[in-house]
């Protein structure tokens, strides 16, 4: 997926299942990060006040999280790292919640610790991971790349827990770990880190045989520098640091297991248990000296004995279980917090006191609970936002309330959203006017959006949806097949309403249909696979409406299904990778396999793969040639969690509308989310602003405007043939209103092409009822282009909508009424939740009431709409500033102010989208000043004259857009100040968005009272553009596409040679010594570099 595409986020009235297994409260005290069994990591605001308030939720794992930890000086970099159970580490900036690195290694982590050495050691420091293997791993803290390890001399063995000891006496830092058998080692890092540079072993300088076990936390006591705290299940220990001497043991209450502990002062512990329950102790001497030995030759006796002072309340009847920690920062507000994070996604806090004392009977004092929350709670206080994107459709029935959505798959071709529903029913709406009635204010949009049709048949909720035609060309376009919680499974006519089929399998809950693999067929025809929460598998014959196989007998959830199309077997494997073979016609498991046989027999059959538990985040890949069994793919829901062991599957390539976004380019899609298969799903809406300024350009210089000529759900209704339908829709893609490309399905190679153009349809399926046709000779040699149409309404809305999302609305009530009543953008209801695409395609998806979360947004949200933060603003003006200095050069030079003086259209706004998300994006390294003396140095010797500026050639290849005059050219500077600030990408987008507004606003009224002409925004164009000539002229100075149309935004097309470059941008840098004052600078950036 580009970098560019805006992420909008339609949340349910459900929240995500968020099953909390490992916590972390950051250094500043003002983030908790909560891990996830469905493998997502959710980022929540606490005050000052302690008040707890989710902010966004991270897509990236698909396994369980096992672990968090920081991973740099928070101060200078906000970063956490976390770990999956499969292996898989994500490095996170928390602040804007963008994955900055990941890896997959063989390693399951269950502890991990930064260290960093300023004076010893290079780089960002390492990340000491410990877990299910053996000894310590070292991992680089920026690249996720295994460095060394740390091993034992004696036996190598787990480490169920380790910690850091700092020595500020001699500047020593240690490593103190207890293996899984209980034995204690320590390592010297400061004289070690030569040695792992080197990659010479490292072994432990002491280790120490402990007599208990499992170890659940050990901790230095910073305050003594001499109590080490160790943690067992049934008991804790002190010992003394300096010889390992044992001080004292306490066992465990009845009935409980400690789970950890931490130190809390000089001569203060808390531990806590598996209960959720914490006790503070207090260490008292107890009078023996230490120098005097027992007569009788026995071990001397301890020398401290603890004294319960307090415990920690925890709300009644509570079953599950709890992870804890502990955060004692030294810093304002200087707060000692006790947190815990509950399997069933409750965070709750208690606020230690800096002096915990008893009750006045020397009793235990409780110390109350400070704050709780779920996100169900944040969900249920921002019911208004947290709305379903089919909520005015289910009220517009006959009064009835809103209803959960289960399952959903998108259509493309027709911009239909199927929703699937907890009470059986099934939507059908209009995808773009159902997004637009959610989220504007214009009540019309609901009268608009009403036509929607409603499939009633199954009597439970419908778990999984599957678009035959989206999968495979071959299909009816009209074929939709849903199965349900009741395990039944119906074959839809979409656009009649008509039942074709109803299977009933006699099973569990259907979890997911897949197609499958295009290397098999039955009778020449590809099946519908079914799979069942029992771990059982169903194929069925759509055609000749038959189940031929129900797999039953598998003893774990289904991992992947293969297919060996001469033998005719179906090979399921399970998650313990073992395989059942069954024969396909006959019903019969043949064989059942295990180990190293298995995995051949897998491997023997690769080419027919059709995963169901990899990973998930596969279709969000850039290049779809790569891909493989495109026809594989999940059914209804883009799944980016990890389901339990009683729920089924998960599949490599889930999403066939979000592969059509990506790859085939598409302006606007809806990708359906839900973390696990029974949870509710949410909707994310993609846009690509660079795709939606080509086609708008493209529309504009082929002279297309906007038509409403696309036929209805009546008129496919009344159609009496199948052939006649597939009529219907092939001249909707040929109406006046839409252009091409890309609105077929791109196809990977042995894939079928679309219907659309001369040589689009492959062979159909005879029960279709469309005549085969004959390939032409020369397809060989014509080159693959996508077939389909985009419709210029489609377009043209989607822009808008993007808009109205991005725009602060109330800031200026003048700037609105242009937007609304001259552009046709229309007011948002509520604030949007944003999201961030970020490496590798993870997500970043702001939650409900974000924009209440921040302090800086809440003091203005009674009027303004949308303000991502306070910065936004300033931003503006800054803004503003350089457009006056750049103005002011362009008079005095007696030149027209260009494109700072003309009126915005939809199209400039979203080039100059599109020009901050470049800039901004772009890595600071390709801008630094120590690259651009390297080239200078590189290559001054070859220098020659040039008459083009320097800084245009360099923006050119830095940041792959064309630079055509001297406002783009500072426009680049300014945004290139803002991200050497941290300023988020929403933040300047937005400031640019209201700074055009407003400045467009101003010449606008300069106009009028001047009576100059005509005024160039005009209401009467209904799509929001200028006039023809005087689009033209702005789309030369106004946008980044050219308007020659030689040019596109594709990266490739601005590519130079890098010495050809390196040259130009010389000339500018030949005289370092030499000053070049830049006065408009002084006026946006406060920096003094600047």
């Amino acid at each position: 997926m580009k970098a560019s595409v805006q992420v909008v986020t339609l949340w349910g009235k459900q929240a995500p299942v968020h099953s909390i297994t490992a916590i972390l409260i950051t250094e500043d005290q003002s983030t908790i990060v909560t891990g996830s069994q469905e493998g997502q990591i959710c980022l929540w605001n606490l005050s000052p006040e302690l008040k707890i308030s989710s902010k966004q939720i991270l897509f990236g794992h698909t396994g369980s999280v096992t672990c968090l930890a920081k991973a740099r000086d928070f101060e200078k970099q906000p970063y956490v790292v976390s770990a999956a159970e499969n292996g898989e580490m994500c490095i996170w900036n928390v602040t804007c919640g963008q994955c900055i690195e990941k890896t997959i290694l063989p390693f399951r982590h269950t502890a991990i610790c930064y260290y960093h050495s300023s004076f010893r050691m290079t780089g960002d420091g390492w990340l000491l991971c410990c877990g299910q293997y053996n000894n310590i791993l070292i991992i680089d803290a920026r690249m996720l790349a295994v460095l060394h390890t740390l091993t034992s001399s004696q036996s190598s063995d787990w480490i169920s827990c380790m910690c850091l000891v700092h020595s500020p006496r001699i500047q020593e830092d240690s490593l103190i770990a207890v293996t899984v058998a209980g034995d204690l080692q320590v390592w010297d890092l400061s004289s070690s880190v030569s040695k792992i540079q080197d990659k010479q072993t490292v072994h432990e300088r002491e280790s120490k045989a402990l007599g208990c076990a499992p170890c659940q936390a050990i901790r230095f006591c910073t305050y003594t520098g001499r109590l080490l705290l160790v943690v067992f299940s049934s008991c804790w220990k002190v010992y003394d640091y300096c010889d390992f001497s044992l001080l004292w043991t306490e066992c465990s209450p009845s009935g409980q297991c400690f789970a950890g502990g931490e130190v809390l002062a000089a001569h203060k512990l808390i531990i806590w248990t598996e209960e959720g329950r914490g006790y503070i102790y207090q260490l008292l001497n107890s009078g023996l000296s230490r120098s005097v030995q027992p007569s009788d030759g026995r071990v001397l006796k301890e020398t401290v004995y603890p004294l319960l002072l307090c415990s920690t309340g925890v709300e009644d009847n509570q079953s599950f279980s709890y992870v804890m920690g502990f955060m004692n920062e030294r810093k304002e507000p200087f707060y000692k917090i006790l947190y815990a994070g509950e399997a069933a996604g409750r965070i709750t806090l208690w606020h230690i006191p800096d002096v915990p004392v008893s009750t006045l009977d020397g009793s235990p004092k409780e110390i109350p609970i400070a704050a709780s929350c779920t996100l169900q709670e944040n969900f249920n206080a921002h019911s208004s936002v947290a709305g379903s994107i089919i909520d005015h459709f289910c009220g517009a029935e006959e009064g009835s309330t809103s209803t959960t959505i289960c399952s959903s798959v998108y259509i493309p071709s027709l911009d239909k959203l199927v929703c699937g529903c907890e009470d059986g029913r099934i939507f059908i709406i209009l995808a773009l006017q159902a997004a637009k009635a959610r989220l504007l204010e214009d009540n019309s949009l609901l009268k608009d959006s009403s036509s929607h049709r409603i499939l009633s048949g199954h009597s439970s909720s419908v778990t999984s949806l599957l678009y035959l035609h989206g999968r495979s060309a071959r299909f009816d376009p009209s074929w939709l097949v849903s199965g349900s919680q009741d395990s039944s499974v119906i074959w839809w006519d979409l656009f009649t309403g008509e039942i074709l089929h109803h299977f009933s399998l006699q099973a569990g809950p259907v979890t997911n249909l897949l197609l499958s693999s295009e290397n098999y067929r039955f009778k020449s025809h590809r099946i519908v696979c079914c799979m069942c929460s029992d771990h059982s598998v169903a194929l069925l014959h759509i055609q000749e409406r038959v189940c031929i196989l129900h797999a039953r007998k598998h003893l774990f959830p289904v991992k992947t299904l293969r297919w060996h199309p001469v033998e005719n077997l179906l090979i399921v494997g399970c998650e313990n990778d073992s395989i059942y073979i069954w024969d396909i016609e006959t019903g019969i498991l043949e064989r059942h396999e295990t180990g190293e046989v298995a995995k051949a027999i897998l491997a023997s059959c690769e080419d027919s793969a059709l995963s169901v538990a990899d990973s998930l985040l596969q279709p969000l890949e850039d290049d779809p040639c790569q891909q493989k069994n495109v026809g594989s793919r999940f059914s209804s829901s883009y799944k980016l969690g990890t389901p339990s062991n009683s729920s089924l599957i998960q599949q490599e390539i889930p999403s066939l509308p979000l592969t059509t976004v990506c790859h085939a380019q598409r302006p606007f899609t809806i990708l359906p989310v839900k973390t696990k298969w029974e949870n509710t799903n949410f909707h994310v809406l993609l846009f690509d602003p660079e795709k939606l300024v080509e086609l708008l350009h493209l529309a504009h210089l082929n002279g297309l405007k906007p038509s409403h000529s696309f036929h209805s759900y009546g008129t496919l209704k009344r159609a009496k043939s199948t052939a006649e339908k597939r009529t219907l829709i092939l001249k909707r893609n040929r109406t006046s209103g839409s252009l091409s490309p890309l609105d077929g399905q791109v196809k990977s190679t042995g894939e079928e092409q679309v219907f659309g153009e001369s040589n689009a349809i492959g062979s159909l399926e005879q029960s279709g009822g469309i005549k085969r046709q004959k390939k032409p000779k020369s397809s060989k040699k014509i080159r693959r282009q996508s077939s389909g149409k985009i419709n210029v309404n489609v377009t043209t809305d989607a822009a808008k909508l993007l808009l109205s999302c991005l725009l602060p609305w109330g800031v200026d009530r003048e700037s609105d009424d242009l937007c609304v009543q001259h552009l046709g953008i229309l007011r948002l209801l509520h604030p949007v939740s944003f999201g961030v695409v970020s490496r590798d395609n993870h997500l970043s998806l702001s939650l409900p009431g974000w924009s209440k979360a921040n302090p800086a947004v809440l003091e203005q949200q009674r009027e303004r709409v949308n303000l991502f933060s306070g910065k936004v603003l300033d931003l503006c003006n800054k803004y503003i500033s350089m457009a006056q200095e750049q103005m002011g050069k362009t008079h005095r030079h007696g030149k027209s102010g260009g494109a700072m003086e003309r009126s915005p259209t939809v199209t400039c706004l979203l080039s100059r989208i599109c020009l901050v998300h470049r800039v901004i994006s772009t890595p600071l390294e390709k801008t630094s000043p120590q690259k651009l003396e390297s080239t200078r140095t590189k290559r001054k010797t070859t220098l020659s004259v040039r008459t083009i500026n320097s800084y245009e050639l360099s923006c050119e290849h830095i940041f792959q857009f064309p630079v055509h005059d001297s406002e783009t050219v500072s426009l680049v500077k300014l945004i290139s100040c803002w991200r050497d600030q941290a300023i988020e990408v929403i933040e300047a987008i937005q400031a640019v968005l209201l700074a055009e507004v407003q400045w467009s606003m101003r010449n606008l009224k300069k106009t009028l009272a001047n009576g100059h002409g005509q005024v160039l925004v005009t209401s009467a164009n209904a799509s929001g553009e200028l006039s023809k000539a005087n689009q033209s002229e702005m789309t030369n100075n106004h946008t980044l596409l050219p308007a020659t149309g030689e040019s596109t935004l594709t990266p490739a097309n601005f590519q130079e040679g890098e010495d050809a470059v390196e040259k130009r941008v010389l000339e500018e840098l030949d005289n370092p010594d030499e000053k070049k004052p830049h006065p408009w600078m002084f006026k946006v950036c406060s920096c003094k570099v600047c």
